[in-house]
């Protein structure tokens, strides 16, 4: 009953059978039998299913707010306790810019202190990775939409408009989608440009304008990797660019497992000692 109960809880989270389904990965029709198998023991519906999702009843909804956090948190301990030295699984969300970049050396530090990890690295920024992919962490730039996911703030990148010596200004490079960028400030850079190019891939996007292209907009991570800064300047702009923060995911329990939590920890201290990943604004 503890298991159909902590399904439940999930369910609740999210407001979302299939959502639930696809982050446990179990099968849409199972997991509608194991609550209904729930509801029948305690002889009561739990949820109504609705156009727009799911709707907790009045005895889910004292169900949830009672036991959700301690079914969650006998959860996690469980998941802990079945942690053991012998070979398993570990899978990784991480843009790949900065697993590659700044935090490669606690990616590395983590795997060579856990050899019987079986280590899934999947380089990518997008959320919509989240629901399709099993994870035990994600690490994710951005304001995060999805409440489903518990998180932590591990740090945050500064965004400058920058050009190298000699460029054209007439052209803007950007290597944010809309949705990334704070309300209105893509139509108020159209405005300022000719030209504006759209390379959704950060380092693809340094590299041009390393080589000269144009301006962009770029992060203090990848502006870090520029070698030759004092052929570059920064562009002053009246506009917001956002600090991007940088959050720490994972599913299921709001303690993350021992092993990520780990990571975590290797991963906050590699942060503290990168100003690029602080929010500070590195000299050209």
């Amino acid at each position: 009953m503890l298991d159909d109960l902590h399904l439940f809880i999930e369910i609740a989270r999210r407001k979302s059978m299939s959502q639930t389904a696809k982050d446990l990965g179990l099968n849409l029709s199972t997991l509608s039998r194991r609550i209904q198998t729930l509801e029948d023991k305690l002889g009561e519906p739990l949820l109504q299913r609705t156009a727009r999702g799911i709707v907790l009843t009045t005895k889910g909804e004292s169900l949830y707010n009672e036991l959700g956090e301690q079914v969650l948190a006998l959860n996690s301990q469980l998941a802990q306790l079945n942690d053991s030295p012998t070979a398993k699984d570990f899978y990784l969300l991480c843009p790949q810019n900065i697993i590659a970049g700044p935090l490669m050396g606690a990616i590395n530090q983590f795997a060579m202190a856990n050899p019987a990890l079986n280590l899934h690295i999947y380089p990518s920024n997008a959320n919509s990775q989240l629901s399709q992919k099993r994870f035990d962490l994600a690490i994710r730039i951005g304001e995060q939409q999805d409440s489903s996911y518990y998180q932590k703030r591990l740090g945050m990148i500064a965004i400058k408009l920058i050009t190298k010596q000699g460029a054209p200004k007439s052209r803007l490079i950007i290597p944010y989608s809309e949705s990334q960028l704070s309300s209105g400030l893509l139509n108020k850079l159209k405005k300022e440009y000719e030209q504006i190019s759209f390379c959704f891939d950060i380092t693809i996007a340094r590299k041009m304008i390393e080589a000269g292209y144009g301006a962009g907009i770029l992060p203090m991570s990848e502006i870090a990797c520029i070698k030759d800064t004092n052929q570059f300047n920064y562009l002053d702009t009246p506009h917001n660019l956002p600090t991007r923060p940088i959050y720490a995911l994972w599913p299921h329990s709001r303690t993350p497992s021992a092993n990520a939590q780990l990571l975590i920890e290797q991963l906050q201290n590699s942060i503290a000692h990168t100003p690029s990943l602080q929010g500070d604004v590195i000299e050209l």
